[in-house]
């Protein structure tokens, strides 16, 4: 079972206790995807990441569907 669960700060060491007692591989705790997505923000804007404009290649599918009508 997957859930997604919010924890205030002043709980946090209180949970941290609580999922300490659970056996090892009970839990598995994930990273928030708010790091892979600045990540991916500082790698678009470094130039790292190759990016297509969003009209090109678009023609192309356009004509392949209509020729399908």
């Amino acid at each position: 079972m997957t859930m997604r669960v919010e924890i205030k700060d002043q709980y946090m060491d209180k949970f941290e206790e609580l999922i300490n007692t659970l056996p090892k591989d009970a839990v598995i705790i994930k990273k928030s995807l708010d790091e892979e997505i600045n990540q991916r923000v500082s790698d678009y804007r470094s130039g790292k990441i190759k990016t297509t404009p969003f009209m090109d290649g678009l023609e192309d599918i356009r004509e392949n569907l209509v020729s399908q009508l």
